[in-house]
Parts: C-alpha cells; sequence; structure tokens
C-alpha cells in the first residue's frame, strides 16, 4: 500500500511516492512517530496496529532512531515506563534509509 498523500508531506526528503507501507515499515513508523501530528499518528496505528508499534518502540536498536524527547514519550505511552538511549551507546537520531527511498540528486557515496 502507497503513503496516502497527506502523510505524504512528512517525507520530504525521500520519494515519498515510492514509499510502499510494508517494505519500508521502519522508517515510516519512525518519521510518523518523530514528525507526525495526531491525525498522522491515527493514520499510523490504524495501519500497522498498536501492537506493530509498541514492538517497534520496545526494540532499543528502533527506538533509539527517534530523538531523545520522542523516545521518552512514546515509551511512556505504550511501554508504561520511559526509556532513553544513552547517546554514547550510538542511539538517538540514527536514521536507517533505504537506498532506494533517497532522491536522485542524492551523493552516491553518502548512499
Amino acid at each position: 500500500m502507497r503513503l496516502p498523500n497527506d502523510i505524504q508531506r512528512l517525507f520530504y526528503r525521500y520519494h515519498a511516492d515510492r514509499l510502499d507501507t510494508a517494505t519500508y515499515q521502519s522508517l515510516i513508523i519512525q518519521t510518523v512517530l518523530e514528525d507526525g501530528t495526531v491525525d498522522d499518528w491515527r493514520w499510523l496505528f490504524g495501519t500497522y496496529g498498536t501492537d506493530t508499534i509498541r514492538e517497534w518502540v520496545a526494540d532499543p536498536a528502533m527506538a533509539a532512531q527517534l530523538s531523545a524527547r520522542v523516545e521518552w514519550f512514546w515509551t511512556c505511552a505504550l511501554l508504561h515506563k520511559p526509556h532513553e538511549t544513552p547517546r554514547w551507546s550510538g542511539g538517538n537520531g540514527r536514521r536507517l534509509i533505504p537506498a532506494d527511498a533517497l532522491p536522485d540528486w542524492w551523493p552516491d557515496e553518502l548512499r
């Protein structure tokens, strides 16, 4: 399934029209949790389900891709215990981006 047009605005760094909800699940969850509005969150939870989002947030490698404040918020909301990945462990703000999701102008050496 393709991203709805109103969600695509969050993916301005990527070819949003190419992002499939199954293939790019992690990138979509991360971006919508980080940058989305309440309406975007409703779409996210409706698309993937609460259990999938909860499992994603519970995985330290996934949650570490969120900013510290957003990670703290979602771990409180979904796991009922705040958590923040220590910055020295390489967490917070690590985005895992599939190369084919990047714009054509993106330098090959940074893919």
